[in-house]
């Protein structure tokens, strides 16, 4: 498997290019790169600093279900949407933790501002992570609530845990 195709994050939190275990793998049905696709899911996991197995395991179904739901060929497997995780974790923690993270979090989530049905399919894949291990932070429930706003849904009315 091959590591060489880098996505630079232009303007971004820091230089640091996002690694993909895809190639260059891009969707002929929606024009989005894997990296795109899946760097709001991995926020979902990442954003209350408590990465558990429940979260783990969702993202990795939603990341899978999301990709075959978009036909994107390729090696797209368990381990390789996997893999795509483990080397950009640092990444994303380093700009949800840094003084852009907003910024981050905003290019993110509005790449897709013309696109409904993806939309739809992202936001309630970042819900089912940020849920998943039966928590929902304020962290999180922030991320939600800008997915929302920015999307034009309703936050969903679920209790926030204390820290």
């Amino acid at each position: 498997m091959s590591f060489k195709h880098v996505f630079l994050w232009r303007n971004s939190v820091s230089d640091i290019p996002m690694q993909t275990a895809f190639e260059d793998i891009t969707s002929e049905k929606h024009g989005f790169s894997v990296d795109e696709l899946l760097t709001p899911l991995a926020l979902a996991v990442i954003i209350d600093n408590k990465v558990r197995d429940p979260e783990m395991c969702e993202f990795k179904n939603q990341a899978e279900g999301l990709l075959d739901m978009l036909e994107y060929q390729g090696n797209i497997t368990p381990f390789t949407i996997m893999d795509w995780y483990s080397e950009n974790e640092f990444k994303i923690q380093s700009a949800v933790r840094g003084r852009k993270k907003n910024t981050f979090i905003l290019k993110a989530l509005t790449r897709f501002s013309n696109n409904l049905p993806l939309i739809e399919a992202i936001y309630d894949s970042m819900l089912a992570i940020s849920i998943s291990d039966k928590e929902y932070h304020v962290d999180e429930s922030d991320l939600i609530k800008s997915a929302a706003s920015l999307w034009g849904y309703v936050r969903p009315p679920f209790k926030i845990m204390p820290r």
